[in-house]
């Protein structure tokens, strides 16, 4: 495999959600000395119905997810990586992942196996392997048996 030298990592920015991904992201990141990008896209669409109900429900998750990243970079730095930048966007997860990958110029991307329920997947397809198809660099999707956690 080529040297990595920047590598994107989709997370789940959310409270309760799986962290898999963020821990092979991070590990591979001290492994190669690389720079790790976190991003966490926030699909306006999914929140759509909770904007009906509560308008300032998208800005309060907008603020908890901002939180969530920083921590995420607060947990890569103490653990010695030494570039980490995060990144917020609003679109559809699996477009915005593969802008991302463009944009940042990175080696390397890293996704959750599943982010979604099973009906999701089956209606809207899996995000994973979406990316993989995609994306214009290699994709490592972390299934939550291989994740390294600490």
């Amino acid at each position: 495999m080529a040297q990595i030298n920047r590598i994107l990592v989709g997370v789940e920015a959310l409270e309760g959600a799986s962290h898999d991904a963020f821990y092979k992201a991070k590990e591979l990141a001290e492994e190669n000395n690389a720079t790790l990008i976190i991003a966490f896209v926030m699909d306006k669409n999914g929140y759509a119905s909770l904007e009906r109900m509560d308008p300032h429900g998208f800005g309060r998750l907008k603020n908890q997810a901002q939180s969530r990243l920083k921590a995420y970079k607060e947990m890569a730095e103490e653990n010695g990586v030494k570039d980490v930048e995060t990144v917020l966007e609003v679109g559809i997860p699996k477009k915005e992942m593969e802008n991302l990958c463009e944009k940042y110029n990175v080696d390397m991307i890293v996704v959750g196996e599943t982010g979604t329920t099973k009906v999701d997947r089956l209606f809207l397809g899996n995000t994973a392997k979406a990316i993989q198809k995609k994306a214009k660099c290699d994709v490592k999707v972390v299934s939550t048996k291989e994740a390294v956690k600490e």
